[in-house]
């Protein structure tokens, strides 16, 4: 049986330790074992994002371009909107309180 590391009827910890962002959003988790999984392939299970350039939802997929920046990685739609992203992360950047 594979073990799935996104459990929604766990807790996810207030600890700062325990967080990782994707997109801007924060993700907590109850235990550093299913942070460690989810750093590994965070478009694997972190479900639907908004692009942060069009402000449109979408499921990232291993294909989908990726930008790092403050706490965590960026998916985008398209390398156009990733284009726009990297030339002024600032303006696009999403940040939510913890």
């Amino acid at each position: 049986m594979l073990w799935d590391p996104v459990d929604p009827r766990r807790l996810g910890s207030l600890s700062a330790a325990l967080h990782y962002r994707v997109n801007g959003e924060v993700y907590r988790f109850s235990s550093e074992r299913t942070l460690q999984r989810f750093m590994k392939a965070p478009a694997r299970w972190c479900g639907l994002v908004r692009d942060p350039v069009t402000g449109r939802p979408f499921r990232p997929s291993v294909r989908s371009p990726e930008a790092y920046w403050v706490g965590g990685p960026y998916f985008f739609e398209s390398e156009s909107t990733k284009t726009v992203f990297v030339e002024d992360p600032l303006k696009y950047e999403v940040v939510r309180g913890i």
